[in-house]
């Protein structure tokens, strides 16, 4: 038996195999918008994105400095003054970043490149005074998001370490 297209056919098969493609396509972009708009929403939601770089830098500073024994001694020395103010500004602007990474709206690899060491540092340096706000406000969700990112990175160090 034969198998014999003649033009009718072709154009059968090329009509359809348009239709899918245009299909496919289509659930692609639509797929692509709705990431663009989760993203647009979380940083309209967030005011921390809308920080300059002179506030960043300053909070920074203001969290380096502060020098502290334990929680007590953080929250005697420090509460309601820039030190702690400048903490929970960077909390929830590494929160907000965490938050785009952990659903996938933001390449891991191009935060870490970004803010890796700043993000890790001040983290690392701060895991006990955050702590203690978790148990202050009876929540252990505080700033969870930029714990996820610490840990996402300190996973990329450990996979960029065995690939040298």
């Amino acid at each position: 038996m034969s198998f014999v297209l003649d033009i009718p056919t072709v154009s059968v098969v090329i009509a359809s195999a348009s239709v899918i493609g245009s299909a496919v396509y289509y659930l692609i972009e639509t797929r692509h918008q709705r990431r663009i708009r989760q993203t647009e929403s979380i940083i309209r939601l967030s005011p921390w994105f809308s920080m300059d770089a002179k506030d960043i830098q300053e909070a920074i500073k203001n969290v380096c400095s502060a020098e502290y024994d334990d929680y007590k001694d953080y929250l005697a020395k420090y509460a309601g003054k820039p030190e702690q103010v400048s903490l929970k500004l960077l909390g929830n602007y590494f929160e907000g970043i965490g938050l785009l990474v952990s659903r996938n709206l933001v390449e891991v690899d191009l935060v870490f490149d970004f803010w890796g060491d700043v993000a890790e540092s001040v983290w690392d340096d701060n895991e006990e005074i955050i702590k203690g706000m978790r148990q202050d406000s009876g929540t252990q969700y505080t700033f969870a998001y930029w714990e996820f990112l610490v840990k996402e990175f300190k996973k990329r160090k450990i996979a960029l370490s065995k690939n040298k």
